[in-house]
């Protein structure tokens, strides 16, 4: 029930004021945004490569391109680049790039930042280790940076969206730790200060970022961790966005006359299925780890759980994606089936899972993960499943040690660089301490990483998601979407894979 139902418009505001939200007039040019949290890395763009950090990092920072869903990569701080040998890329920079105290970006400022991502002093960043292939970054001229490669990279453009630019120099003059307070970038929006307990960061238009706001000179990021209390905060006019929120909002959110955008991604929430295990552990075996995939009715969680506003996997891609496989097709609801094989396997009711999972895009994912035991308890598969905090997964993700858990939630995530050959990698022998091998798709894999011809290497990709398909890595469950909501008036509304695109945001003309 919402805890704010019934109570009259004075009682309400008071209640938001005991939430920490102030009360202070609306301001067209300022734009307020109920978020769960800010980065927790602040200012340092180097440590996740994923939203809900990457969103405020987009507002302050600027990369060599840019992603969006289903496309190619786009120009950024780089207006064009080329591939004159297999083992070099050649970036040209836009003219007149200014960070925010001013100093000209050239050529030599971002590839001092690419050298210091090489170097160990950043070998613990998360982002440096996209980098490894890179053996060396130069600035040929003012406005060329060329990268030696170590293999050929067919999707470096793509794979260099994820390292945002900083001012170097002033790193190292204050420090990481005064730099992470004060952040120095090019994007669109300056940091100002992260407020009292980095709960409320203030950020004012940089006129001069090569995408300069259109429409907001202020930008005001609230977080309020609770999904109920950012709603309420949207609805008692105290931000203009909410953001995190669950599809079950959205009927809510429309009956209250705000505006909710669904943005489908590109992200398939799954489950993965370690094959590599000690002793005779049945997610070895294929048969039982297609019998998963089986059991389960994904279609009952798009439409009941999800309120229909995904698809049930198909494999782990969506179309628009290099890699997905227009000829595979969903493992349907099979509950009979299911039980075959299991008792083909030798596993009829000898079977114990339990699994682990993190709610991370949407609180509705505890329902999921309890539907999804539901349904593998009822072919037999004695199913528990575990939500544990994001802190606790992070530590098991990042070395790939996932402890005694039989299958664990991961997504098969292709947003990072809009390809599928980062889940490629992820469900394959080329990790440390693999969860997933396969020596025939790794040698694939292997093969794909290194090819140049588009067209070749298209073939190739779908080729490895047909083996994956039938070794069924992972329970593939439906692709994710993003909820948010604006109040009316708000135009140009837009959600990138790495978070909301506030430049482009406009508000409704005054008088």
């Amino acid at each position: 029930m919402n805890a704010f139902a019934g109570i009259g418009p004075r009682v309400f505001v008071a209640a938001l004021i005991c939430l920490g939200l102030a009360v202070t007039p609306s301001r067209a040019e300022t734009l307020r945004v109920a978020a769960g949290g800010v980065p927790p890395s602040l200012g340092n763009p180097y440590t996740a490569t994923a939203l809900p950090a990457t969103e405020l990092w987009l507002a302050i920072f600027d990369g060599l391109t840019r992603l969006d869903w289903r496309g190619g990569p786009r120009p950024g701080l780089a207006l064009s680049w080329a591939n004159p040998t297999p083992l070099t890329w050649r970036f040209t920079l836009r003219d007149n790039l200014t960070f925010h105290n001013g100093k000209a970006m050239t050529a030599e400022s971002v590839a001092k930042v690419f050298s210091f991502l090489l170097s160990e002093d950043a070998a613990s960043f998360l982002v440096a280790r996209e980098l490894t292939n890179i053996i060396r970054v130069v600035a040929i001229d003012p406005q060329t940076i060329q990268f030696s490669l170590r293999t050929p990279d067919a999707i470096l453009p793509k794979r260099l969206s994820l390292v945002m630019v900083v001012d170097l120099d002033s790193w190292k003059e204050r420090g990481i730790d005064e730099f992470t307070i004060s952040p120095l970038g090019s994007g669109p929006y300056r940091l100002v200060d992260w407020g009292a307990g980095n709960t409320a960061a203030r950020l004012v238009a940089f006129a001069d970022s090569w995408r300069a706001p259109k429409g907001y000179d202020e930008l005001e990021y609230r977080v309020v961790g609770n999904k109920t209390s950012r709603l309420q905060a949207l609805y008692g006019g105290q931000v203009d966005i909410a953001t995190g929120l669950s599809e079950d909002d959205v009927r809510d959110v429309e009956a209250n006359g705000y505006a909710p955008y669904v943005t489908a991604t590109t992200q398939i929430k799954s489950i993965a299925l370690p094959n590599v295990r000690d002793g005779d552990h049945p997610l070895k075996d294929y048969r039982v780890r297609q019998a998963l995939n089986y059991a389960v009715d994904k279609q009952a969680i798009a439409d009941v759980i999800l309120g229909g506003w995904v698809d049930i996997a198909s494999q782990g891609a969506v179309s628009g994606i290099s890699g997905f496989n227009p000829d595979l097709k969903p493992y349907p609801y099979d509950p009979d089936k299911a039980r075959r094989l299991l008792e083909e396997a030798g596993y009829s009711d000898d079977i114990d899972l339990e699994i682990e999972f993190v709610a991370t895009l949407t609180p509705l994912d505890p329902v999921l993960f309890q539907k999804v035991a539901q349904d593998l308890n009822s072919v037999g598969v004695r199913t528990s499943v575990r939500q544990i905090p994001f802190s606790d997964y992070l530590r098991k993700y990042v070395p790939n040690q996932w402890g005694n858990v039989d299958a664990f939630g991961l997504f098969w995530n292709s947003a990072t660089f809009q390809d599928a050959i980062r889940p490629f990698e992820y469900f394959s022998c080329f990790r440390v301490n693999p969860f997933f091998c396969d020596e025939d798709v790794t040698a694939d894999i292997r093969a794909v990483q290194t090819m140049a011809d588009p067209a070749e290497r298209e073939t190739r990709m779908q080729a490895i998601m047909a083996k994956f398909h039938a070794l069924a890595p992972a329970i593939w469950i439906t692709n994710s979407a993003y909820v948010n909501a604006t109040r009316r008036g708000i135009s140009n509304f837009r959600m990138g894979p790495s978070g909301i695109v506030f430049e482009e945001l406009k508000p409704a003309p005054k008088g």
